[in-house]
């Protein structure tokens, strides 16, 4: 045995080390020592695969752990969206989730589920059709399918459908519900819709629709002070449910509270900044206001790019009008007074416009259509309120409300009657007269067609 190496002291003397270092006889053979070096490196070496492969198992479960849990997260904010109907925020979610990850069988069907709460047909039809053929499925397919008939009223027995959609394994009032009061409404069937709503109450206090539609049903019914109460508390409750803030915005509309108004529409527009039916309304109020050189920036872009309603166009004809402005007024007007030549709104407008501009002929002409009209439009209030209460209940008053609104002051509005005529009898030609005016005149040549198609097969016209 050899101890340590010697040290020197301060004085100088020499003393051994406190650590000796041992060694045996095979430290001092060669040949051994040279096996126990490759030894090591053969350890170190193994010890280095193992780790390698340690560290390729945990990668790919890292990455796959992060992006499962990217789309769980994702998958949260898609149904949280849903739920609160905030569709455009749902649709741009699923399309971020298919760009990372490709287009899926579920992705398609929260596409068709996004479509149908807006009402896109054609995109519904499209995205359940994609939604078959990737495996998801059918039987939840064909219940968003039937979700759809039920919403827009196209079953044949009302009461047989939602008896079938309740049935359905699990039933999801949050999904089934809005079908079934919008479809009961769309019908006219106030009273089961009530019922279903007191129903929705009792089995599902924690929802935001049975404020939303109660307030809804006020609003058709003139009492804007009732509405306003019920969807204030919606909105107080269900901040993030965001069809409220537009029924709101109609409740202090009809309050004439437009500063109330303008911020419930800048919600909603959050949400739904291409909805030009809140735009336009939103136009409105900011016209309440005095905002008008809002209005010109928030219009004038639609009016360039060919997006802009009738109603945006009637709002920033009023502007011009109140400036002076003949010119502006006829250059906006005329192409929409070409279309729909009996609109009472916008007969009196060019009328005064081309008074202003000196151009009598043109002045006389449209305030005789406008006179002509005053009668049909001062009637509405009064055929309106008697619909909405039950007193009238066949198509012919159905059709006379939606004939007035088409030609003389909503088309929107016009169209909905229409339908609702159809709804309680699909042979009523009138009604489907129409229809053919409003396609053809708004660019729907096929849609046109098929009523045509329909009246010249009840005439025995080939």
């Amino acid at each position: 045995m050899a101890r340590g190496r010697s040290k020197s002291n301060t004085s100088g003397s020499v003393e051994a080390s406190n650590f000796p270092i041992l060694l045996t006889l095979d430290d001092l053979d060669p040949k051994v020592a040279q096996e126990k070096q490759a030894q090591s490196k053969s350890n170190s070496r193994w010890s280095s695969i193992r780790l390698a492969i340690l560290v390729a198992i945990l990668i790919p479960l890292a990455i796959f752990g992060y992006f499962r849990n990217r789309h769980t997260t994702s998958m949260q904010r898609i149904q949280k969206s849903l739920a609160m109907w905030d569709d455009p925020s749902a649709l741009r979610e699923i399309k971020t989730l298919e760009k990372n990850g490709g287009l899926s069988g579920e992705s398609a069907f929260l596409r068709a589920r996004a479509y149908r709460h807006m009402g896109d047909d054609v995109a519904f039809s499209q995205f359940a059709g994609i939604a078959k053929q990737l495996g998801y499925p059918e039987e939840k397919i064909a219940t968003e399918r039937l979700l759809r008939e039920i919403q827009v009223g196209a079953v044949p027995n009302m009461d047989t459908a939602v008896a079938q959609v309740m049935a359905t394994a699990d039933p999801d009032l949050a999904e089934i519900g809005p079908a079934v009061v919008y479809g009961r409404l769309g019908k006219l069937e106030f009273d089961k819709a009530d019922a279903f709503l007191k129903f929705w109450s009792d089995n599902d206090p924690n929802t935001p629709w049975v404020d939303f539609f109660r307030g809804m049903l006020s609003l058709s019914g003139r009492d804007a002070e009732k509405a306003t109460e019920l969807l204030e508390r919606c909105a107080r409750t269900y901040p993030e449910f965001v069809p409220v803030y537009r029924q709101l915005a109609s409740a202090y509309m009809q309050s004439r509270d437009s500063e109330r108004a303008v911020l419930a529409l800048e919600r909603f527009l959050k949400s739904n900044p291409e909805d030009l039916d809140a735009i336009g309304v939103l136009g409105t109020a900011l016209v309440n206001l005095d905002r008008v050189d809002q209005v010109t920036q928030l219009i004038e872009p639609l009016i360039e790019s060919g997006k802009a309603t009738i109603d945006m166009r009637l709002v920033l004809a009023r502007i011009y009008n109140s400036k002076s402005d003949p010119k502006k007024v006829v250059d906006i007007l005329s192409s929409v007074a070409a279309l729909w030549p009996e609109d009472v709104r916008i007969a009196n407008l060019l009328s005064q416009a081309h008074q202003a501009l000196g151009n009598t002929a043109e002045s006389d002409r449209f305030a005789k259509v406008a006179e002509a009209g005053q009668a049909d439009v001062q009637s509405i209030d009064g055929r309106l309120a008697r619909l909405l209460s039950g007193t009238d209940r066949q198509a012919q008053q159905h059709y006379e409300l939606g004939h007035i609104l088409l030609h003389k002051q909503s088309r929107e509005d016009g169209l909905y009657w229409l339908n609702l005529a159809l709804s309680i009898d699909e042979t009523f030609l009138p009604a489907h007269e129409d229809m053919v005016i409003y396609f053809n005149r708004t660019n729907k040549p096929e849609l046109a067609a098929r009523h045509q198609r329909y009246i010249n097969l009840r005439r025995g016209v080939q």
